[in-house]
Order: structure tokens, then C-alpha cells, then sequence
């Protein structure tokens, strides 16, 4: 019966553990692609996607078109 809480609290753990890096990993433009920026083909819309990746995340290194297989999207640096 004691193992058994010793797994059942250990499965806790590591469940909490995964949804706070699930929030910080939302909470940061950096580090992650973003289809939600849109269109990311023109030279115009990287500039967009650099200063968007700018305004967003404190590393203050911008962003990029990284291309997907399904057509380019936003990224920003680590």
C-alpha cells in the first residue's frame, strides 16, 4: 500500500512538472514557432515576424521564416 502512494505521488509530480513547462513554453515567444503570426513569405513579412519576435521575447535576438512542410512560419531565436 505504501508503494503505491510513493507512484501515485511521483506521477503528481512529474504531471505538475509538465503542465509548468506547457505555461512557460506559452508565455515565451522565444524558442518556438508561430503559426498564429500568419504569412511568413516576403521579405516584408520576415522583417514583421523579426520586430514581432523583438517586441516578444527577452533575448532581444528577433526571429525568422523558418521553413516548415507546410510553407514558412514565424520563429523566434532562443
Amino acid at each position: 500500500m505504501g508503494g503505491m502512494k510513493v507512484v501515485s505521488f511521483a506521477l503528481l509530480v512529474v504531471l505538475l512538472l509538465c503542465v509548468d513547462v506547457e505555461v512557460a513554453r506559452g508565455n515565451s515567444l522565444c524558442c518556438n514557432t508561430h503559426p498564429e503570426f500568419g504569412k511568413c513569405d516576403t521579405k516584408d513579412e520576415e522583417g514583421k515576424c523579426n520586430q514581432w519576435c523583438l517586441k516578444g521575447c527577452s533575448n532581444g535576438k528577433g526571429g525568422w521564416c523558418k521553413p516548415l512542410p507546410r510553407g514558412k512560419q514565424c520563429h523566434c531565436y532562443c
